[in-house]
């Protein structure tokens, strides 16, 4: 009997001890932020989904920070939107580091008769701002780089439109972002860009 009682307290303190180690391992993965190649990957099937989403933020709009755009491994870029409820902008200082942003993924559709506003748009500006129509950055996020006028981004939309209708039977073009809700040096996701620490709806 002697023998079986610290046979039995072992087990007991081996038990603890896997127990305690399966809550570190679940704590320390439990929010685990997307990359922006895995997010854009996997977009179609998080549209209107919160999120948290970590990147190089490779550029910052002009126009009152209003729009980040964070860099993948492949080049590929993310629009990050800021709201309201983030302050409306992101911070200046923000650009050339990586963020952790937290918030819901969107889809912009583009269809023939986005492409017709977009073109009525440009008819009616000035010439100052038309040649200002669209930054490098925001085309290169659209897959147009290598459009270097309005007209052949317009082509390029419509030929683009059509190839996607004869293989999916979808009449638009699909953009993802991210409706910024609030953000935060990469790492800190889950102290202060997450509604909670480790919230399971912000993982991978």
């Amino acid at each position: 009997m002697k023998m079986i009682l610290p046979a039995v307290a072992g087990l007991f303190c081996m038990a603890a001890v896997v127990a305690c180690s399966d809550k570190k391992e679940e704590s320390a993965s439990g929010c685990q932020p997307y990359t922006v190649d895995s997010l854009l990957n996997n977009a179609d099937a998080l549209v209107g989904d919160t999120v948290c989403v970590e990147g190089v933020v490779n550029h910052l709009c002009s126009h009152g920070a209003t729009k980040a755009f964070l860099v993948g491994a492949d080049s590929a870029l993310l629009r990050c939107q800021a709201t309201a409820e983030m302050g409306g902008a992101f911070p200046l200082d923000c650009k050339g580091t990586e963020l952790c942003v937290y918030g819901v993924v969107r889809e912009q559709r583009t269809d023939s008769a986005a492409v017709e506003a977009m073109e009525a748009r440009y008819a009616a500006a000035d010439s100052a701002a038309q040649a200002h129509e669209g930054c490098d950055t925001e085309k290169k996020a659209a897959g147009q780089d290598s459009c270097s006028t309005f007209a052949a981004r317009m082509e390029d939309y419509r030929a683009r439109i059509a190839e996607r209708c004869a293989k999916e039977g979808k009449n638009y073009l699909s953009t993802y972002y991210v409706e910024a809700l609030k953000c935060a040096p990469a790492g800190e996701c889950c102290t202060k860009a997450c509604d909670k620490a480790c919230d399971k709806e912000c993982t991978k």
